[in-house]
């Protein structure tokens, strides 16, 4: 049985972020599947890893790294080492920060390219190192997974080196539809709600705007995420919209919160996917989203799309869902045929079949390197 190395070492242990949930799910799917065993290099520990992969699978826990370019480099050198003694055949990279060579192949999966399709929001830093990163461990690797077409086209376009090797290979919902709190402690009226720290590719600045010019006083803004420069509050410039704000909730009340929501609206200038979206569409919230990037492939059918440059434009879908009849139903129903599209059983099918073709790749060139002054007989 092949042996996968799931490299992860840039996200915080114990923190799940958006990358570090697909990471854990896709283990948990492959390992369902039966056909490859696993090895997780990454900075969480075995206690802090969800129930459904923790005892099944090898644990190595690295800290991590300060600086991500040095450690690439370490990763380069590092990695193949702790692969040739783990008796690793395939190196899974959970995102670009990770090993350019070690086992018989790499996979690497990219989740978004933020840095190029929106460069004047890049820190210098950034801009310098992260490039030559993606170009390294990409270069490098037998296949790249893109979490959406959006993606793939984004890869296509900055990295076209890559664009025969790249696949397409979506998530899913992750919160538990039956998720339940026995006392959400949800806000008091009517409400939109927005899900997300408030980076600028969230651009939920343009809700505030929105929301104001709405003035509807008795519908408020739930915001869950952080929000460290107060971007909605200072966007609404004192207008009476009712604004709350929370933060590591539990799946209960995040699920609660959209079964009550008026919608979720997400304005997002750039996502690479966009979970919140088939999270509301599960939980029966109607969509309203931007209509760039990733957001309305995810969304299909089941959301009403935006320019998200356009804050007129987002009060006029508002207006729409809360005063055209049947509009809501409408949404409710498009967003549970749309869901059906998306299923971490096909996630894992297609990640396991991906893994498995770049390692008869890799050996069918095995030969050719042994024996580069090879001549046929005669």
């Amino acid at each position: 049985m092949p042996r996968v190395l799931v490299n992860m070492p840039t996200q915080y242990g114990g923190r799940p972020s958006g990358v570090a949930l697909v990471a854990f799910r896709v283990i948990a799917g492959l390992l369902d599947r039966g056909a490859v065993s696993v090895v997780l290099r990454s900075p969480w520990t075995r206690d802090q890893l969800p129930p459904a992969i923790r005892d099944r699978i090898e644990v190595i826990t690295v800290p991590r790294p300060r600086i991500m370019l040095f450690n690439v480099v370490r990763q380069a050198v590092a990695v193949p080492k702790l692969c040739r003694a783990l008796d690793i055949d395939l190196v899974l990279n959970a995102d670009p920060y990770g090993a350019a060579f070690g086992g018989r192949a790499r996979v690497s999966v990219v989740h978004d390219l933020y840095f190029r399709t929106m460069p004047a929001r890049s820190r210098s830093r950034e801009a310098l190192t992260t490039d030559p990163i993606f170009r390294f461990v990409l270069g490098n690797s037998a296949r790249i997974i893109a979490v959406s077409d959006s993606t793939k086209a984004d890869l296509s376009r900055f990295y076209p080196f890559v664009r025969d090797r790249t696949h397409t290979i979506p998530s899913a919902a992750m919160l538990d539809p039956d998720a339940a709190d026995p006392s959400p402690d949800l806000p008091a009226g009517p409400f939109v709600l927005v899900v997300g720290n408030a980076l600028y590719n969230k651009n939920f600045s343009t809700l505030a705007r929105a929301m104001a010019a709405l003035d509807r006083p008795e519908i408020g803004i739930v915001h869950v995420g952080e929000d460290r420069d107060e971007a909605i509050a200072t966007a609404l410039d004192g207008a009476p919209v009712r604004l709350t704000r929370l933060s590591r909730i539990s799946e209960g009340q995040l699920a609660a919160l959209y079964r009550a929501a008026l919608c979720l609206c997400v304005p997002s200038f750039s996502e690479g996917f966009c979970l919140p979206v088939l999270e509301a569409q599960t939980l029966g919230c109607p969509v309203i989203c931007s209509n760039r990037a990733a957001t309305p492939e995810v969304a299909g059918a089941g959301a009403l799309t935006f320019d998200p440059a356009d804050a007129g434009a987002l009060t006029a879908c508002l207006r729409r869902l809360f005063d055209e009849p049947g509009l809501r139903a409408e949404l409710i129903a498009s967003g549970h045929e749309n869901v059906r599209r998306y299923d971490w059983s096909e996630t894992a099918r297609r990640y396991e079949a991906l893994i498995l073709d770049a390692l008869r790749d890799a050996a069918r060139a095995k030969p050719a390197r042994k024996m580069p002054h090879a001549h046929p007989a005669p």
